[in-house]
């Protein structure tokens, strides 16, 4: 089968293609056809293409460990020189092995300076294995859990006894010496994690040390942690999950969580999955990434029904409103099975049917023969004996409910029997409907057009709902087309002297949100940021019909102020009342070092020093776009200086209630930069990082899109 495997960053590509035909990763039986796709950086990785494998950078840093929640991809694994996991390979087993829904492998060095329960539990909640509600408590056991296979495992620290001051100092020059050496530093440690059938989550950490194993007499729940040599902490881990077991030695903590918390349900709000196509990439390459999304899923064959008016002539007044499709003709073509073993009662309840119009009928003369019936003929709606030799009705009723493709198929039980319990047994095993014998024909004919009815109305609201999803899709993908690519937006920086990062995520909805780059000459960039007001078609249709006003030859693209007013009056003109758009427009002049800027009611700009102390959020003020002809906007200017770095963003960011109940305040985001920003590496990627920190802390559904730039002068190597 063909496999899509995604490089990341500065990860090496011998390692990766080495372990990928190696036996580490796949089944050797499962690698016949591998695409490998280079990404300078998250975004460089389409959200539509499906992953089989990531390969992370050696030493991961925390901002790749970020595309575990927003990479379309299970398995991650650092691309170390030494990695071989020996009994545990392969990771990505054929079924019936293990199906992960989330699994990392990463170096013991790597691992140890990552704050992986957070991004792991993150990464869950993402992709709909865990509920928000238990992530907090999930979260804690990980923690608790993988540091213990991590230093007690991996890198064999011994812990007991009394902490001392000497003792502690001793125990950290140890995990430096263990860190630096090979024989510890390069065993892989492996987090996965899968959802059980029960809806539960099941959590399994392997390492590749000693081992430890409880004495089958301990109650965890009342160890000391003083006493083990690896179990601190294994007391409040048994508190937390439902089970806790060791394999493979000691070197496996397996947890188990119960499914009461946790969500099953599908994700009926965000867009489907393109399927798996292989691309005609076949070696690393940026621009392979590049290309467009794929088409969208064609419409349904059998769309519902289009609705016209006919006008009476005389009166020249609408008259009642026609449907094309004749409903009655639908119903009476529908497709009915009569199972029944006795000849004569199969013709009498076609004789009732025929004599009503329903003339596309078929036949069963037993359970056995009604389920091959079904799967021949596909009927709209059976009418079911209960009591028939060999298979009964019970049995027939069963049967098609286990099937998905039968499952919805009206069925009608006729029987003779007067007992209860046997009319409750027959709903029980998924008749949808009873009638008894002998056969009344006005209620025969009444329940069965009632049940094709509801048959032919549900096959039309999905027709109609499979059309609305291809349409959503389709202005989903057009409106993605609008947003600058990675490795556009970054080269424009690099022309610029600029160091450009971006994240845009759409809501579960259709948003209205667009944000591009406009070079106006070799000093002056300029920048725009739009969000329609609304969600749904009518918000996505506004941002095209304003992404074709925005480049006219007419506006006066080095004036702020003066662009936004021209573009006012031109979607004033073709916006319904009601509908705006704010946006911010500004020009980046790397000559005169400064930032101008004009803003129709956007969030405010923030300008800030690379340093993490100094930071200024903007006048983001004025009127919105389509409210007034004669709104004016002023142009502002601010410095924009080598050390300083500008972060645009939609209102998303501080809109959105965190898992605390609180929103992203401009006290606590000025907290969030200067914590990334004072961290090593902290300026890398500005935007990543903090869409990480977001992440970590929201619902894993949006109901608004998602954008952030930033932009910072790039530093001399």
């Amino acid at each position: 089968m063909s496999h899509r495997v995604a490089i990341a960053g500065n990860a090496s590509v011998e390692i990766a293609r080495k372990v990928t035909f190696g036996p580490d990763v796949f089944a050797p039986e499962d690698v016949t056809d591998t695409d490998f796709l280079h990404g300078a950086g998250i975004e460089d990785f389409p959200r539509e293409l499906r992953y089989q494998a990531c390969f992370l950078p050696n030493l991961v840093t925390p901002d790749w460990l970020g595309a575990l929640p927003r990479l379309n991809c299970n398995y991650f694994i650092e691309a170390f020189e030494g990695l071989d996991l020996r009994d545990l390979s392969p990771l990505r087993r054929p079924y019936p092995g293990p199906q992960w829904d989330l699994l990392t492998c990463l170096s013991t060095q790597s691992a140890y300076h990552l704050p992986i329960a957070r991004k792991f539990v993150t990464a869950l909640r993402r992709r709909n294995v865990l509920h928000d509600k238990i992530a907090p408590t999930l979260e804690i056991a990980v923690q608790e859990a993988f540091s213990n296979s991590l230093l007690h495992g991996n890198m064999e620290i011994d812990t007991t006894g009394h902490l001392s001051m000497e003792k502690f100092n001793a125990l950290e020059q140890t995990t430096r010496d263990r860190l630096a050496d090979p024989h510890y530093g390069n065993r892989a440690i492996i987090l996965a994690a899968r959802q059980l059938e029960t809806g539960g989550v099941e959590i399994f950490i392997h390492d590749q040390g000693r081992g430890f194993t409880p004495p089958q007499n301990t109650d965890l729940t009342a160890m000391p942690g003083s006493d083990s040599t690896f179990g601190r902490g294994l007391s409040l881990i048994k508190t937390l999950c439902h089970d806790l077991k060791f394999e493979r030695g000691g070197r496996t903590i397996r947890m188990r969580f119960s499914g009461d918390a946790v969500s099953t349900a599908p994700d009926m709000t965000a867009p489907p999955r393109p399927p798996l196509v292989k691309t005609s990439t076949s070696s690393i390459s940026p621009g392979s990434l590049t290309g467009r999304p794929p088409a969208p899923a064609k419409p349904a064959a059998n769309p519902a029904p289009e609705t016209v008016k006919i006008y009476d002539s005389s009166t020249n007044h609408p008259a009642a409103a026609r449907n094309i499709a004749d409903e009655s003709d639908e119903l009476h073509h529908a497709r009915i099975l009569i199972a029944d073993d006795t000849m004569i009662s199969r013709e009498i309840v076609a004789s009732y049917l025929r004599a009503e119009g329903f003339t596309n009928l078929v036949f069963a003369r037993d359970g056995n023969d009604t389920i091959d019936q079904v799967r021949r003929n596909q009927p709209d709606l059976i009418i079911l004996d209960i009591i028939m030799p060999g298979m009964d009705g019970y049995g027939v009723c069963k049967e098609l409910r286990s099937d998905p493709v039968y499952a919805e198929i009206p069925i009608i039980a006729q029987t003779a029997l007067e007992e209860n319990e046997g009319r409750t047994r027959i709903f029980q095993d998924g008749a949808t409907d009873l009638i008894l014998k002998p056969l009344n024909k006005s209620e025969l004919l009444a329940r069965v057009r009632i049940h094709l009815e509801h048959r032919i109305l549900v096959k039309q609201l999905r027709a109609y709902r499979d059309r609305t999803q291809s349409e959503l899709v389709l202005a989903h993908d057009m409106q993605s087309m609008l947003v600058p690519r990675p490795d556009y937006y970054r080269t424009v920086g690099r022309d610029y002297g600029l160091s450009i990062s971006a994240t845009f995520q759409m809501s579960s909805e259709l948003g209205g949100d667009i944000w591009g780059l406009a070079p106006l000459d070799k000093d002056r960039l300029a920048i725009y940021l739009v969000d329609f007001a609304g969600h749904g078609i009518g918000a996505a249709l506004n941002t095209f019909r304003l992404h074709s006003l925005m480049w006219s030859e007419d506006e006066d693209l080095h004036d702020p102020g003066s662009y936004l007013e021209a573009l006012n009056v031109q979607l004033k003109r073709l916006l319904p009342v009601g509908q705006y758009a704010t946006m911010l427009y500004g020009i980046i002049d790397r000559k005169k070092a400064v930032f101008r800027y004009a803003c129709a009611a956007s969030t405010s700009p923030i300008i800030g020093k690379k340093n993490g102390y100094d930071f200024e959020f903007l006048d983001g003020s004025g009127v919105p776009l389509g409210v007034t002809n004669d709104a004016r906007y002023e142009t502002r200017e601010t410095p924009f200086s080598d050390d300083c770095f500008l972060m645009l963003y939609s209102d998303a960011l501080i809109e959105t209630p965190f898992n605390d109940g609180n929103m992203l305040d401009p006290e606590r985001l000025r907290d969030v930069l200067q914590n990334i920003l004072m961290r090593p590496g902290g300026n890398a990627d500005l935007a990543s990082q903090v869409t990480d920190y977001f992440y970590d802390h929201t619902p894993r559904d949006l109901t608004d899109d998602f954008t952030l730039i930033t932009l910072q002068p790039q530093t001399p190597d």
